[in-house]
This record gives C-alpha cells, sequence and structure tokens, in this order.
C-alpha cells in the first residue's frame, strides 16, 4: 500500500501543475512551459537518484531527497497565487521535479533478486497495473480536488503522500542496498547500461512524448469547451483501461514476444490519437482516449520487463529510472513544442501524439529486433 501511494504523487503533480498555472495565469502555453521545466527536471532527477540508490541504496538517498520535495511543493503553491514571473513558476516547477522519488523504479528493482525469469514478466505487470491506477486516480484526483477545492490542492494533497508513503517506503525492511555487479565490482558505467537498454529507452521516449501531447491537448479542450479543472478527470479514462489491459498482459502467449507487442501497440496508439480529433464533447473524448489506452498497458509491461531482462548486474537502479525519465522527458518535449500551437489548434496535439505511436513501432521494428538477437535475459 505504501508503494502504490508512495506514487500517486508523481502521476498528481503532473498534471496538477498545468491545472494550477493555467488557473493562475490564464495561460495553457505558460502552463505547458511549467509541466515542460517539471518534466525535465524530473528525467534527470531519476537518474540521479537510481544511480544514488545502486551506489548506496534506496534508504538513505530517499530520506533526503523526500522533505525537500515536499518543501518545494510547497512553494509552488504559494508562489502559483502571487502572479511571479513565468521564470519563477518554471523554475519552481523544475525544483519539484528533480526532487520527486521514483517509487516504481524503485519497487521494480527489489523484485529483481526474488522472482525467476518466468515470474518476472507478472511482477512488471503488477507494477505496471500500479503504475496505471496511480495515474488514473492521480488525474481524476487533480480533477475533483482542484474543482472543489481551489487548484493548487492537488498539490498539497501530494506533499502530504509524499511525507507519509515516500518517507516510510525509504525505511522499509525491503529496501534495496547497494547494487553489486557480476564481477562484484559495483555498478557498471551509464553508458553500458543504456546500451544494453536502448530499444525500451527510446519506445518510452515515444510514449512520454505521446503522453506529453495527450495531456496537454486534453486540458486545452476542457478549457476551450468549459470544463476547466476537469481535464484530469476526462484524461484519467486512458489510465484506466490501461491498467486493465497491464494485467490481462500476463495471459498473452510467450511467443507474441515483447518487442512484437510494442510494436502493434505503437500502431494502437496512433489509431487511438487520431480518433481523438473527432471528440466534440468531455464525454466522446474520455471514451477516445479509453480506447487508445487499450495498447498502453502491454507496452508498459513489455518496456519495464524488456529493461530487466537486459539489464546488466549492478545498473538495476539506473536502468529502471532511465526508463521512467524516457517517459518524462518525452512529455516534457512533447508539452513544449504542442502547448503554444493549442492555443489556436486543438487537434494539432492529438495527431502530433498519433505521430509519437508511429515512432514506438518504428522502434520496435528495426533497433528492437537487432536488440532481439543481442541479449539473452539475465
Amino acid at each position: 500500500m505504501i508503494s502504490f501511494l508512495g506514487r500517486l504523487p508523481t502521476a498528481m503533480v503532473i498534471i496538477g501543475v498545468l491545472t494550477l498555472v493555467v488557473a493562475s495565469t490564464g495561460s495553457v502555453g505558460i502552463a505547458a512551459y511549467c509541466s515542460a521545466g517539471f518534466a525535465i527536471a524530473n528525467g534527470i532527477g531519476n537518474v540521479l537518484i537510481g544511480r544514488l540508490t545502486d551506489a548506496f541504496g534506496q534508504r538513505r538517498p530517499l530520506l533526503i531527497i523526500a522533505p525537500l520535495n515536499v518543501a518545494f511543493m510547497l512553494l509552488l503553491v504559494w508562489l502559483a497565487s502571487r502572479e511571479p514571473a513565468t521564470v519563477l513558476l518554471v523554475a519552481n516547477s523544475a525544483a519539484v521535479g528533480i526532487t520527486t522519488s521514483p517509487i516504481g523504479p524503485l519497487s521494480r528493482v527489489r523484485w529483481y533478486p526474488i522472482a525467476t525469469p518466468k515470474q518476472l514478466p507478472a511482477a512488471m505487470s503488477w507494477e505496471t497495473v500500479l503504475d496505471e491506477l496511480n495515474f488514473v486516480l492521480g488525474p481524476a484526483a487533480v480533477g475533483i480536488i482542484a474543482a472543489t477545492v481551489s487548484p493548487g490542492a492537488p498539490i498539497l494533497v501530494a506533499a502530504a503522500l509524499v511525507a507519509t508513503c515516500v518517507i516510510p517506503f525509504a525505511l522499509s525492511r525491503h529496501a534495496r542496498g547497494p547494487s553489486i555487479a557480476a564481477d562484484g565490482s559495483g555498478t557498471p558505467s551509464f553508458v553500458y547500461i543504456l546500451s544494453r537498454v536502448r530499444t525500451p529507452f527510446l519506445a518510452m521516449v515515444f510514449m512520454g512524448m505521446y503522453f506529453g501531447a495527450m495531456q496537454t491537448s486534453v486540458t486545452a479542450f476542457a478549457e476551450t469547451t468549459g470544463l476547466e479543472g476537469l481535464g484530469g478527470l476526462i484524461y484519467s479514462a486512458m489510465g484506466l483501461s490501461a491498467a486493465i489491459t497491464a494485467l490481462v498482459a500476463v495471459a498473452l502467449p510467450a511467443r507474441f514476444t515483447l518487442v512484437s507487442r510494442i510494436l502493434i501497440g505503437g500502431f494502437g496508439l496512433l489509431i487511438g490519437a487520431s480518433a481523438c480529433t473527432l471528440a466534440t464533447s468531455g464525454e466522446n473524448l474520455a471514451f477516445f482516449l479509453f480506447m487508445a489506452g487499450i495498447f498502453i498497458g502491454p507496452v508498459g509491461v513489455s518496456i519495464f520487463t524488456l529493461a530487466g531482462q537486459w539489464a546488466p548486474m549492478g545498473g538495476d537502479g539506473v536502468a529502471n529510472t532511465v526508463i521512467v525519465s524516457a517517459n518524462v522527458l518525452g512529455v516534457a518535449a512533447a508539452s513544449a513544442a504542442v502547448g503554444p500551437l493549442l492555443e489556436t489548434n486543438i487537434d494539432v496535439g492529438f495527431l502530433a501524439a498519433a505521430l509519437c505511436g508511429l515512432g514506438m513501432a518504428g522502434v520496435a521494428g528495426t533497433i528492437g529486433r537487432a536488440d532481439t538477437r543481442r541479449f539473452a535475459a539475465r
């Protein structure tokens, strides 16, 4: 339960920043820059934290980082209500991002010593279900809390969750100690780890870009159709179907390879995002998002399972956090690129997301095929 709730702040803050800044400034463009600042810093912070946990174990780094994260979230809410300069909002959003603890990846790392190769996909499926449930509950909670309390309230709730869940996660007896490479020399180089997990990394970059384009577009759609503050609730429909299919992914036959699942999933996301351009109301947009999310669950499970299978010994923390960083950096790139364009045409965002799905399929069909021949599950 602590692991489940401990990853909820990430899901809330991503769209909570958009909601708060749009409400305080009235500009989707500024909100997109703040979201991008959060995501870029979060991507960097995830890898740094992953490296620290490989070197020193999970406990000490998290016990230092979590309180800082709480302080920066409280500062963001205070600052947003005082009409600050855009650069201050972006900088504060980045500070929140770099101190956000990657509980999902660190929880996955805890499975590696105890799961057999046959059990690992099931473990990764369960972790992906928890992630997707959080990305259902996170945006939904932001939408409900922002609409009923205030735009800053979701960030305050996220700060409370960090204080009450991330710190206990760090103190758990299951917290992993320093990682040891196969030759006993400690953590392998970052470049070598990245070369081993390049296929799931690049696939997740495109998935992150897909998320960034979609959530920014959904937020803009809600604002322009009189559904202010409900963008997160509409967007959560995609996470709901993703959670369902992530659980079902365990039952897929082994002959349907992980790389093939990413390939087909990419084309599914292409179709799902394209269909969103047909939406005329919050209800039918939620339906199209639900249909698109069907492909996300199996793709997410496949990406994290590949990362676990292909990561070198001693690099588990970096391998898993770099995958999450690929996600948030993709979100940042798409939010920054698409956000300003949505001021005039919302369909541009959905079409950009469709291209990201195509990019994911391209990675699986080219690099993924080659890497399947190069690397065996450890």
